[in-house]
């Protein structure tokens, strides 16, 4: 004889208690005896991939999703679901497509706008991000978080001004949103605004002591503002609270690249390496490290995990010798302007340190000097330059 339909809701609901008190396994087998007791309980199938992707299992929760969507079509909050797994599976088009079904089905639905606006960030479509983060505004004025990606979405897109005042909306809603400040920090950086970013930074330190982004956005003004021992301290920080953020090393090895400490600057660049094998500007730096050092080079190994088909794959040919440091400038051109303004400089800077390689200083310096002055203020290269010309005792 069957139980009654409370029986499942008890355990509906002791599962509930359990994810919420982060007991995933619990709740699953709760859910699992909701699921035994009534097959055709959608919320259940819905709930247990809730708890599935709590756990990393993201197959397991897209296969109760399906269930649930299977047993109630109409259902946007699991489509909203499924679009998460997918995403954490990193398959962006099948994300938007379940967000994009949430929102046909529930316009209302302020999180499916939300995510799909993260994915559309990711996919690099940064009017189709902002639009739909402006949504999920609308629908949710209050939330910080949405001010705070449509902030990163404009600021991708150049929109410096509009990503300070979605911050400051951001940091107004929430006084102590400390990766908003972080955020606001790099855009006064990036605007040339250096105390101001660093009073952000401050702030975002504050607020959140233990996190490393803080420390190492940081670093990188010290470094653009030419305090070497404030920017170092603060990367030693950064390193020492996540030993695998990568660019906390990366920043860290330019500063003892251009002091001289070459051994320090190659553990570093090393160890971003290790962490990011894929990123193309920890093995051009590791590269120029070695060969600067008089060491053998191992740039030609680490192409094969490197996408040698866009930038700055063409700087890591030049210092192969495959290709010419005109033909690498030529390669820098880009229809977007901001793109072609970036590439320009990190192509003059690698340029310049190949012609420190083969002893044609004069060159080099011009280089430096041509990138300490049109760099975008928030590019590595950029403090690159000025800390090479600092090396040389050039004027910045």
């Amino acid at each position: 004889m069957g139980l009654e339909p409370r029986d499942v809701d008890a355990y509906q609901s002791r599962g509930i208690a359990w994810a919420r008190k982060g007991d995933y396994d619990r709740a699953i087998a709760d859910y699992d005896q909701a699921i035994g007791l009534n097959p055709q309980d959608a919320s259940a199938y819905n709930n247990r991939g809730v708890a599935w992707k709590h756990k990393g299992d993201y197959d397991r929760a897209i296969a109760d999703y399906d269930q649930a969507i299977g047993l109630d079509s109409r259902d946007a909050t699991a489509y909203n679901n499924r679009g998460i797994a997918w995403k954490k599976k990193g398959d962006d088009d099948h994300a938007i497509a379940d967000y994009t079904q949430a929102i046909s089905l529930d316009p209302k639905n302020v999180n499916a706008w939300y995510n799909r606006g993260l994915v559309w960030s990711d996919k690099g479509d940064y009017d189709g991000a902002i639009a739909d983060f402006s949504q999920a505004i609308t629908l949710d004025p209050k939330d910080p978080t949405a001010y705070d990606n449509r902030g990163n979405a404009s600021a991708r897109k150049g929109d410096n001004d509009r990503a300070i005042a979605d911050y400051g909306q951001a940091i107004m809603l929430d006084p102590a949103h400390a990766k908003a400040f972080r955020n606001r920090g790099r855009i006064w950086q990036k605007k040339g605004e250096d105390d101001r970013a660093i009073a952000d930074y401050d702030k975002a330190i504050s607020l959140d002591p233990k996190g490393a982004p803080g420390y190492d956005g940081r670093g990188f003004v010290w470094s653009a503002k030419g305090d070497y021992a404030r920017a170092t301290a603060d990367y030693d920080q950064a390193i020492s609270l996540d030993p695998k953020y990568a660019y906390a090393y990366l920043g860290r090895g330019i500063l003892f690249f251009y002091s001289g400490a070459l051994a320090k600057a190659q553990a570093d660049f090393g160890q971003a390496a290790t962490l990011k094998p894929d990123n193309a500007y920890f093995a051009i730096w590791l590269e120029m490290t070695e060969r600067r050092s008089g060491a053998v080079g191992h740039l030609q190994e680490a192409t094969e995990k490197l996408d040698m088909t866009k930038w700055p794959a063409p700087a890591v040919r030049m210092l192969l010798g495959e290709l010419t440091p005109a033909e690498v400038s030529a390669a820098a051109d880009d229809a977007d302007p901001a793109k072609k303004r970036g590439n320009s400089c990190e192509a003059n800077l690698f340029i310049a340190e190949l012609d420190r390689l083969q002893r044609h200083d004069g060159e080099a310096l011009r280089l430096y000097r041509v990138a300490a002055s049109d760099c975008p203020g928030d590019y590595y290269e950029y403090v690159a330059a000025k800390a090479a010309l600092h090396e040389l005792g050039a004027v910045p």
